[in-house]
């Protein structure tokens, strides 16, 4: 069987999708549903007609994008020599172009009662009110709805007569007709279960097209292909609405323990007795909270990551699961991290990501109606207008979260680690965690530094204070490190070599089960190592160390010399704008030149350049930087092919600590940044650089609007900064752009709709009037031939349109935008008549419009 849906299928199923929401429209009994839930955000007028007209775009979409369509186009192009299309198939593409046409009035009156309403007016019951509101007539409405309906009942006939020629084609050729549940490990999808049911009707009644009651009974089987639809729509809508970029990044991040350290974990009895970790996993006794505390940098974040999902915590629980299904999920706040990566809508969206997923295609493989009832008004929005799929608030998620763990028929193990690093708003979750843990099928690991708030939210709980167990272990890191240092080679061969191990003992008893301070204080020690050294004078240095972190980091910092302090410095002024950016981007920032980037070659870098960065950079933070930096994977472990590749390198500090703990930069002899040092410059060059060594990514997409993004905002950045726009650095962006993008559209997601030829890019003039950026516009458009400044205005209008009121988030969302989006949102009025001006093919007797022409460079 293939692994599409056969062509037919494929563009039926769009249309008649398209149809039943069209007639939904305009059925005056068909309501528009409010949500009754106060945690659901209730919906206004100019929203819901909004919801519509974009539902109405994307099922439009599908019908152009489904295969008999592209089949069509290929047949145009081949003309003569290709075959002839079959009568039911050339059915189908003439009903998919009154449908669209359908649509497209329908689309354009929404408009049009969309411009005309108020945030006064009454919300609206119907859609078919709000069209009646001074835009339609009933007679129009009338029409409308009843072209539709005979379009519905031509699509059903068509797809019976070309499921039926499919079947007596595979009848004739021997060809399998059923795909198989299970085959090649794979579960049946949607659509193909549902094309063996349909295609096993037709053969047992012998349906013909011709007659009417056989395309009665098959339109019913067909309302179960576009229920289904729906339903799987909605599933992955909702795991968007979810998901978030770095959802896994911390996780990811995070290092396995060190060989020799967390032993105690399962070797230690005292772990098995009463209250202790292990014990609680299996217990029954009510108390479903554990927390986790300890100073910062004990290791607490790896001792998460250690227990979640291994399998050897697995025997424990089933004391207290028993036959049960068991879901877990887990969140790592990272105050580090973005802004939703240390937030509760982060923990919430995160944990029901990954509990749902395990849910519905884990082994359990829970239906996805599932999603229906965790966010059933969102499903009654969607069913009725096809909205719903808005950003999920904070009291929606918590609603949700609360739903999933009711199901008693499930055991959850939820780990949360970093509680102490989330933001402000921490009420919420430790109240739904103390709260969740209430229940009998619930439980709680939960992680952090001690405060008198958790305390408070914690007592009387089950606990661990870790590093009270990682003394041992912290102790073991420095002499595992000592052991692996070939530096100490020529000291084991002076007579004093008993005092290695003073050294190693000196510098555990001063970690006392802190790693961080380990792992930075043995570096120190080891770095500073002279040939004329000896360990007595290594154990004198070790002795003479703080013993605590807040005294560690300035100290280390302090001894740095003068370049290489100037260094640290350097990166954490670059630090202080991208906490955590790309190891690539970040050595561009520190070492590009300007003038020399904007020359650069748009190509992907080579591999041996690539790896000299990485290496160039990992000398960078261990020596030059004594470890106050470093590097990290945020592939996950598994993806073997992805593991160390420079993309998903990204940098951060060793530990949030040491951001926490930098002396403040006066401090420092020598070490002020210099005037010539402008880190807005500096990383303006790195995401051109980024821009320009792009190469697809594992699926073969092309993410050029994030870096292109990113070299636009620097642009109004330094505009603002300086009075003078960067020209010729928006020129370099702009070439790389589309260099990339001209070698694959269809991959491409720089901003366009490439389903027309009005919105889709022909020059970066395009983009530029899309986003109102007036003053490069005003340059531009003066030596512009008048063709590119004629589909520059259509191509910005017609986008617009498309994306209607709150559609930019699409494109510019999220922090690091903000003079993007304030561009967005200046007037357009001089960018319009500038375009109209300049897009005449006569310009005698037009006042030219006054546009401010910037100063540039």
């Amino acid at each position: 069987m293939s692994t599409r849906p056969i062509p037919a299928v494929g563009l039926a199923s769009a249309l008649i999708q398209t149809i039943d929401f069209s007639i939904n429209v305009l059925r005056k009994e068909h309501p528009i549903y409010q949500p009754v839930d106060e945690s659901t955000t209730p919906v206004e007028n100019t929203k819901v007609l909004q919801s519509i007209i974009d539902n109405l775009y994307r099922l439009t979409d599908l019908i152009a994008q489904s295969e008999l369509r592209r089949l069509q186009d290929e047949k145009s192009e081949q003309k003569e020599s290709a075959a002839k299309l079959s009568d039911a198939a050339q059915q189908l593409l003439k009903q998919s172009d009154q449908v669209v046409d359908l649509v497209q009035s329908l689309r354009d009156a929404l408009m049009a009662a969309q411009a005309r309403g108020s945030s006064s007016d009454a919300s609206w019951p119907t859609a078919r009110v709000a069209l009646m509101n001074g835009v339609w007539k009933k007679k129009d409405v009338t029409s409308h709805k009843k072209k539709f309906r005979a379009l519905r009942r031509e699509t059903d006939t068509s797809l019976l007569l070309a499921l039926r020629q499919y079947l007596d084609q595979s009848a004739e050729t021997g060809l399998p007709i059923f795909a198989e549940d299970g085959e090649e490990g794979k579960t049946l999808r949607h659509w193909e279960k549902w094309q063996n049911e349909a295609l096993d009707a037709i053969h047992a009644q012998g349906w013909r097209a011709g007659k009417k009651k056989n395309v009665d009974g098959f339109s019913a089987i067909v309302d179960k292909l576009i229920g289904a639809e729906k339903e799987v729509y909605f599933c992955d809508e909702a795991f968007k609405l979810l998901w978030f970029e770095g959802l896994d990044e911390r996780l990811n991040s995070v290092e396995r323990p060190m060989d020799g350290t967390m032993g105690w974990m399962f070797g230690d009895e005292r772990m098995g007795e009463k209250g202790a970790l292990l014990e609680w996993l299996g217990s029954t006794q009510g108390q479903n909270l554990f927390w986790i505390k300890g100073k910062s940098g004990c290791g607490k974040t790896v001792l998460t990551k250690f227990m979640f999902r291994n399998p050897r915590i697995f025997d424990y629980l089933e004391a207290w699961s028993g036959a049960a299904p068991g879901i877990t999920a887990s969140y790592f706040f990272w105050k580090s991290g973005s802004e939703m990566q240390n937030s509760p809508v982060g923990m919430f969206r995160a944990m029901l990501y990954e509990a749902l997923q395990d849910m519905i295609y884990g082994p359990l493989e829970q239906d996805v109606g599932i999603i229906q009832w965790l966010f059933a008004d969102r499903w009654s929005q969607f069913t009725s207008y096809g909205g719903g799929l808005h950003d999920l608030a904070l009291p929606e998620l918590r609603k949700a979260f609360d739903l999933m763990i009711s199901d008693v028929s499930k055991k959850f193990l939820f780990m949360v680690d970093g509680l102490d690093e989330m933001d402000n708003h921490s009420e919420e979750p430790l109240a739904m965690i103390v709260e969740a843990t209430k229940k009998e099928n619930v439980k709680i690991i939960a992680s952090s530094r001690s405060s008198s708030t958790l305390q408070e939210a914690f007592q009387d709980q089950p606990h661990l204070v870790l590093d009270e167990w990682t003394k041992k272990d912290s102790g073991a890191h420095v002499l595992h490190t000592f052991g692996q240092d070939d530096t100490l080679a020529q000291l084991r061969g002076k007579p004093d070599n008993v005092e290695e191990m003073n050294v190693i003992n000196t510098l555990a008893e001063k970690a006392d089960g802190i790693f961080l301070w380990a792992a930075l204080a043995t570096s120190f020690i080891l770095q500073g190592t002279k040939d004329e050294d000896d360990f007595t004078m290594l154990r004198s240095r070790a002795e003479a160390l703080p013993s605590t972190l807040d005294l560690l980091v300035p100290n280390i910092i302090g001894s740095l010399q003068l370049e290489d302090a100037q260094d640290f410095w350097k990166v954490a002024t670059l630090l202080e704008t991208h906490s955590c950016p790309g190891l690539l981007p970040l050595s561009f920032a520190l070492t590009a030149d300007t003038e020399a980037t904007i020359a650069a070659d748009i190509k992907p870098l080579k591999s041996a350049q690539t790896t000299k960065r990485i290496e160039e950079m990992r000398h960078l933070f261990q020596h030059k930087c004594q470890n106050l930096f470093s590097f990290f994977d945020t592939s996950p472990p598994e993806a073997t092919e992805s593991r160390g590749r420079a993309e998903y390198l990204k940098v951060m500090y060793t530990h949030r600590s040491v951001r926490d703990y930098l002396p403040e930069r006066s401090a420092c002899n020598g070490t002020s940044t210099t005037s010539s040092f402008n880190p807005t410059i500096q990383w303006a060059n790195a995401h051109l650089w980024t821009l320009k060594i792009l190469r697809p990514s594992a699926n073969s997409n092309l993410h050029i609007w994030h870096p292109l993004s990113a070299c636009l905002e620097s642009a109004l950045l330094l505009h603002s900064q300086t009075s003078k726009l960067p020209l010729s650095y928006i020129d370099a962006a702009a070439e790389a752009a589309l260099t990339h993008h001209r070698k694959s559209p269809a991959t491409s997601d720089l901003p366009s709709f490439p389903g027309a030829p009005v919105t889709s890019i022909e020059s970066f003039l395009d983009l530029a009037v899309l986003f109102n950026l007036q003053g490069y516009v005003a340059i531009k458009v003066k030596t512009a031939e008048k063709k590119e400044v004629r589909h520059a205005a259509e191509f910005g209008r017609e986008v617009r349109k498309r994306l209607g009121d709150g559609g930019e988030k699409r494109w510019i969302r999220g922090p690091g935008r903000e003079r993007l989006k304030e561009e967005w949102a200046r007037e357009r009025m001089e960018m319009d008549g500038l375009m109209e001006y300049y897009g005449k093919s006569v310009r005698f007797g037009s006042a030219k419009p006054f546009v401010e022409v910037p100063q540039y460079e």
